[in-house]
């Protein structure tokens, strides 16, 4: 069975409950379909700990990422709300810069990185 991690951003954390990553994993659709029939488990749903906190200026960020890797879980998602408009372009995204410090953090320890759970 594989397990699986849903990180959510902190600010959308706000005003979201989350309901659109969970429709998307229980249904299997948008960035879940890639796992077809296999059984998964969704391990953990965690919130980032905000702008500019990594690694190596957040103690409670890098546990919480060891955690991941120790037990271990197999993919970590990170939710659409990730993508970040682009104050120049809002119709653009971009990736969270702080997201992409987490994502490299995860891979470094072996654990598969996913953007995205729903539209």
């Amino acid at each position: 069975m594989k397990k699986v991690a849903i990180i959510r951003c902190l600010d959308v954390s706000m005003r979201c409950v989350g309901a659109s990553c969970m429709k998307s994993f229980n249904n299997r659709t948008v960035k879940f379909e890639r796992y077809g029939d296999e059984k998964l488990e969704l391990f953990a749903g965690l919130t980032c700990n905000g702008c500019g906190k990594t690694v190596e200026n957040d103690e409670g960020l890098k546990k919480k990422l060891d955690r991941l890797a120790e037990e271990p879980v197999d993919v970590v998602h990170f939710s659409s709300c990730t993508n970040k408009k682009d104050k120049e372009n809002p119709e653009l995204k971009k990736r969270c810069p702080w997201v992409e410090k987490m994502k490299d953090y995860l891979e470094g320890k072996g654990v598969e990185v996913v953007y995205g759970t729903h539209h």
